[in-house]
C-alpha cells in the first residue's frame, strides 16, 4: 500500500517554523517533496539544541519525507533550475518574507501558471500579503498578539499570556494542507491549478471563531459557561506523590463517582459538614470551587499509581499532566503508534512523531529522515536532464551545493 499522494511532486520553498510543516504533511501522504534551500541552508537548521551533525531539532521535526537541493535563487541559473522543476510539479509551497519576493524571483502564480497550468501554488505568510501590514516582518509571537489569542491564557482580569508553542505557524500549515487538498480535488474536475493564499494571522483568527462569536454581542457578561470558562480558573493540574494530574468534576459514568472519590480521599464528611446542601445531592461541577482545594490537598500524599487506579475505577474525566519524560512512557499513547523511528544518514536512528491521521487503504508513511543540506541535489538535477558535467559546472559557480 502507498500513500494517497504517491506520484505527486511538491516543490517546497519554505524555511523556518510552521510553513515547512505543510510540505512535510504532503510528503507523509506519499508525495515526492523537493525542498529547495539556500546555499547556506534553511535557517531552521541552526536553531535549537545542537545535534552532532549540526542540524537543530526545529529543522529535524518539520522536514522528514523531503529531498533537499541547495540552490542560489538570487542567480538567474538557480531560478531557471527551480522553474524547470516547477514545470513538472503538482504543488509549490512558499513562504517568502516580503509580498513582492515571489514575483521578483519568478515564483509568483502568474509566471508559474504560464509554465504549468496544472500547478497549484500555496503562499503561507505571517500576516496578509496586502493591506497596511503586508510588509511587517512578524513572528509567531507577534501574530498571536495581533490576533488576540493570548487573552485565552491566564486569569480573567489579569495580563494575557502567549502560547508557549509556535501555535500560529503550525495551525496555518494545517489549514494550508486542507486548501491544497481542496485545490487538487478541483483540479481533478477542471484540469487546472490555482493560487492559494493563507497566513498565520488568518489561521489564528479562524481558530477563534467560536470564542469571537461569544464575545461579539453577549447578552450577559456576568454569565460563566462558555463565555468565561476558559479563564476561570487557569488549570495547572494537581500534584500527587509522583506525577501531576488534571481532572474535571463535570462528567462520570457513575453519578456518585465524585462522592466516591471524596470518600476515598477522606473529605466527603468535610464537604457535608461545611456545605450541608451537598448531603442532599451528588457532588459535581457546581462544587468545583469548594471541592477542588480539598482534593488537591489530599492528592499530594497519594502515590500516582494509586490515583491512576482509582480514577480508572471511577471512570472520571482525568488525565496525567505529561512532560517529555513521561509522555513517551504512557501506554495509551504508545499504543497509538504516536512515535516512529527513521534512519538519518548521520545521526542514525531518529525518533519522529507520527502523522496525526491514518487511512486504512493508503496509510501515511515516514519514508525519509530529515535530509542533509543538498543531499539530493545531484539526483534532482539529473531528473531534469542535467548531466555530470553540467552539475559540476553549476556547483563550481556556486549556483547549487
Amino acid at each position: 500500500m502507498t500513500g494517497p499522494l504517491t506520484g505527486s511532486l511538491v516543490l517546497d520553498l519554505t524555511q523556518g517554523d510552521g510553513a515547512p510543516f505543510t510540505a512535510m504533511q504532503l510528503g507523509d501522504a506519499g508525495a515526492d517533496v523537493i525542498k529547495v534551500e539556500p546555499i547556506e541552508g534553511d535557517w531552521a537548521r541552526h536553531l535549537g539544541g545542537p545535534f552532532n551533525h549540526g542540524d537543530g531539532p526545529l529543522f529535524m521535526a518539520m522536514n522528514r519525507n523531503k529531498r533537499s537541493i541547495a540552490v542560489d535563487l538570487e542567480s538567474a541559473e538557480g531560478r531557471a533550475i527551480v522553474q524547470e522543476i516547477a514545470k513538472r510539479a503538482d504543488i509549490l509551497v512558499h513562504s517568502f518574507p516580503h509580498a513582492a519576493d515571489a514575483a521578483r524571483l519568478g515564483f509568483d502564480y502568474a509566471t508559474l501558471e504560464a509554465l504549468n497550468p496544472r500547478l497549484i501554488t500555496c503562499d503561507i505568510s505571517t500576516v496578509e500579503r496586502s493591506g497596511p501590514d503586508a510588509e511587517l516582518q512578524e513572528t509567531d509571537l507577534t501574530v498571536q498578539a495581533r490576533s488576540g489569542l493570548p487573552r485565552f491564557l491566564g486569569r480573567r482580569g489579569e495580563a494575557p499570556l502567549r502560547y508557549g508553542s509556535n501555535y500560529a505557524g503550525v495551525t496555518a500549515s494545517l489549514y494550508a494542507m486542507q486548501a491544497i487538498l481542496a485545490a487538487m480535488y478541483w483540479r481533478n474536475k477542471s484540469g487546472v491549478g490555482q493560487q492559494i493564499e493563507t497566513s498565520y494571522l488568518r489561521a489564528m483568527i479562524a481558530t477563534q471563531q467560536n470564542y469571537l462569536t461569544s464575545f461579539s454581542d453577549p447578552d450577559d457578561t456576568s454569565y460563566g459557561g462558555f463565555y468565561t470558562s476558559h479563564l476561570e480558573p487557569p488549570a495547572q493540574g494537581m500534584e500527587t506523590a509522583g506525577q501531576r494530574v488534571e481532572m474535571g468534576f463535570n462528567f462520570a459514568r457513575d453519578p456518585k463517582a465524585i462522592d466516591k472519590l471524596a470518600e476515598w480521599l477522606g473529605i466527603l464528611g468535610e464537604m457535608h459538614e461545611q456545605y450541608p446542601a451537598t448531603k442532599e445531592r451528588p457532588l459535581g461541577q457546581q462544587d468545583n470551587a469548594t471541592l477542588r482545594p480539598l482534593v488537591e490537598r489530599e492528592l499530594k500524599s497519594k502515590p500516582y499509581a494509586e490515583v491512576y487506579d482509582k480514577m480508572m475505577e471511577l471512570g472520571l474525566q482525568w488525565a496525567p499532566v505529561h512532560d517529555y519524560g513521561t509522555l513517551y512512557q504512557d501506554p495509551g499513547i504508545l499504543e497509538q503508534d504516536v512515535v516512529r523511528t527513521v534512519e538519518h544518514p548521520v545521526r542514525g536512528t531518529l525518533q519522529q512523531v507520527s502523522p496525526a491521521w491514518q487511512l486504512d487503504q493508503a496509510p501515511a508513511e515516514i519514508r525519509l529522515g530529515p535530509p542533509l543540506l543538498g543531499e539530493h541535489t545531484d539526483a534532482v538535477l539529473s531528473e531534469i536532464g542535467c548531466d555530470a558535467g553540467r552539475i559540476a559546472s553549476l556547483r563550481a559557480a556556486g549556483t547549487v551545493a
